[in-house]
């Protein structure tokens, strides 16, 4: 029994099937990953995962557990030996509190990754950074920010001019699905998805728009894309969705 249908849930679901167990993923959302890509790319994790025997229970959470099972928040009760909790976290900001520095979702800097106090600088999973691409402070919790943001942070300990603005990134492995995404694509951020490639086949690009622009791009089994992906984030240009949608026009052509 996994709690969670998001990027850790859905890779312990894949690695627990690859080994033989049976999965049911509980997750109050009604698909898995709704608050980082939407109910739209959601659904091609749902098929994924159903493919591989994963049984799902949308709308639901873990109210409570005995031996040998669970009572969802439904009020049924589910046979489960193991249970874990991919449920998110929270960022451990007391220190930053402590040192009196501004804390909002994670501690609080601008784009130089100076904090409220002048002298401190802040790195890692608790940073909530301005950024310049977004107009607004931006926390990420994947390790590959938290690798970049201390380089970053060194730099402008040094006194060197920093502007940290990268665009997001992320990547999984699940079963035979690869992928990496660039941006933010959560609900309420764009007013379209497009597809290049075969999302039956799950070797495809989607495309998050907004007002024609691309806020976000995922490459699924394509690779050597993603720096094209973020160039096409970064340029805030709106496109010709019939061209965004044609596999033949390179994305670096776009």
């Amino acid at each position: 029994m996994v709690a969670g249908a998001g990027w850790i849930g859905l890779e312990t679901a894949a690695a627990a099937r690859t080994a033989g167990c049976e999965v049911t993923v509980i997750e109050p959302q009604p698909s898995p990953l709704y608050g980082v890509l939407g109910p739209e790319v959601g659904a091609v994790f749902t098929e994924l995962h159903k493919a591989h025997g994963v049984t799902f229970r949308f709308g639901e959470s873990l109210a409570s557990t005995g031996e040998g099972h669970v009572v969802l928040s439904g009020g049924d009760r589910v046979a489960a030996d193991v249970v874990i909790g991919a449920i998110g976290v929270v960022p451990d900001d007391a220190l930053a509190r402590e040192a009196g520095l501004t804390v909002n979702g994670g501690v609080v800097a601008d784009a130089s990754l100076r904090s409220s106090n002048e002298d401190i600088f802040v790195a890692g999973d608790t940073l909530n950074s301005y950024r310049p691409l977004y107009q607004r402070e931006v926390r990420v919790e994947h390790w590959h920010n938290a690798l970049a943001s201390g380089a970053a942070a060194a730099k402008s300990m040094l006194g060197q001019a920093v502007v940290f603005d990268p665009v997001p990134y992320f990547y999984s492995d699940q079963y035979d699905l690869g992928m990496e995404c660039a941006g933010l694509p959560s609900p309420g951020s764009y007013d379209q998805v497009v597809y290049r490639g075969s999302v039956d086949n799950r070797e495809f690009v989607a495309l998050w728009l907004r007002d024609g622009a691309v806020i976000a791009g995922m490459n699924v089994n394509v690779w050597d894309v993603n720096d094209d992906l973020k160039a096409l984030i970064r340029s805030g240009r709106a496109h010709d969705v019939d061209r965004l949608r044609d596999s033949a026009v390179a994305l670096s052509d776009l």
